[in-house]
This record gives structure tokens, sequence and C-alpha cells, in this order.
């Protein structure tokens, strides 16, 4: 799959359906391999913005995630934690283009401390704070399309997420389901964002302009 943005052609990398085994609910139910989402790296506008970002240490990705079920299981991303820096792991920034989502995002990693389920449709801004690991679902019957900015300085932390078969809960058709592979469980929480409050921004103003 390819975007167009202007004169640019940007090429998806596929995360297929085989590579999220390791953290799904229903590993067994997976019947047949499928493009479960499309990750655009390193997007821009023009090269002028290309420049800018790349000297702010930056990266801004595009990210659509087709509706599908694996079992019960609504599809998502793979999940991961951010490395830290200064005694702190790097935040992220989401934006939901189409659509509508819903970040699991969980802190700590040897003890889940909480974990919550942020609701966000077109428009929305979601901050991934420091030290929280993250999913991104699609739990609707239509195309989620996101955008995130994140340091490029760093690479994406898996193993938890691999390790424990996902985050600590799991979204299906059947309603949330608890993880066992975890020794505890906190209670699941529900948010919606207020990041368009902290960015001073609106739901029309595009995240790419900051």
């Amino acid at each position: 799959m390819k975007i167009k943005i202007g004169n640019i052609e940007f090429k998806a990398t596929i995360r297929w359906a085989e590579d999220l085994k390791p953290v799904l609910a229903f590993p067994n139910e997976l019947e047949k391999n499928f493009p479960a989402y499309y990750m655009f790296r390193d997007v821009y506008h023009n090269y002028e913005d290309r420049d800018t970002i790349v000297e702010s240490s930056l990266r801004y990705d595009i990210t659509y995630i087709p509706p599908s079920k694996i079992g019960d299981e609504y599809i998502k991303t793979f999940g991961h934690y951010h490395p830290k820096v200064n005694n702190v792991s790097y935040p992220e920034l989401y934006e939901v283009i189409e659509g509508s989502a819903i970040f699991l995002i969980q802190k700590g990693i040897e003890r889940i401390e909480e974990v919550i389920a942020v609701k966000a449709k077109k428009g929305d801004k979601v901050i991934i704070p420091p030290d929280y690991g993250h999913v991104t679902i699609n739990p609707s019957d239509k195309i989620l399309k996101t955008a995130n900015w994140v340091s490029r300085a760093f690479s994406s932390i898996y193993e938890p997420y691999i390790e424990k078969r996902g985050a600590c809960y799991y979204l299906t058709t059947k309603g949330w389901i608890k993880n066992n592979n975890y020794r505890t469980v906190p209670p699941l929480k529900f948010a919606k964002s207020k990041a368009e409050k902290v960015l001073k921004i609106d739901k029309t103003s595009e995240m790419y302009n900051l």
C-alpha cells in the first residue's frame, strides 16, 4: 500500500496477523494470514518540513488499521514501551485522522500500577505519558487511521508484551477480558483525552502543524 502527500509517495511497512501471534488473546484462532495494519514511517508534507523534523529529532508516522478480528479479539497494534532517558521514558503524541480508536495504556513492566482505556475519535489527540506502554485497538467496523509524533532517537521495546502475551487486558466482542499471564491486573479505568487543552489546539487543527 502507498499514500501520496503532495508529490511525495510513501510506502507502507506491513504488520501481518501472523506477526501478532505472540500478543493475541486467541492465537490458535488465526486461520489465515492477512495484513493487520499498515505503517507509513517518517512522513512529511514537503522536503523543507523533512529537514525541520529531522533537526528536531522527531518522526511523524501514519498508521492504517482496517477493521478485523482474530477469534473474538478486535484487531490491535503489537504494543510497546519506550526506553528511558534521565529516568523517565519518552512520551508520544497521537491523533485520530479517521475512525475511532481505543488506546490501551499501562504503567509499569514488572508490576502494572495502572491501566487505562482512552477512547478517541476523529480529531482527538492523545498523549502517551512517560513510563506507559501502549496498544492501539480498532474496535469498529471501519478503518482506523492515526498519526503520531515521536522521538526518532530510540527504538521501541516489544519484549514485555511478548513475555506476557500482550497487554494486561484484551478487548473482545464479549467485552474486556483480563490477561492471566500477569501476576496482578489492576481494575481497568476509562478516560477521554484532554490533550487538546494541554496543547492549546482544537480538534479541527491537524497535529502535524505543531
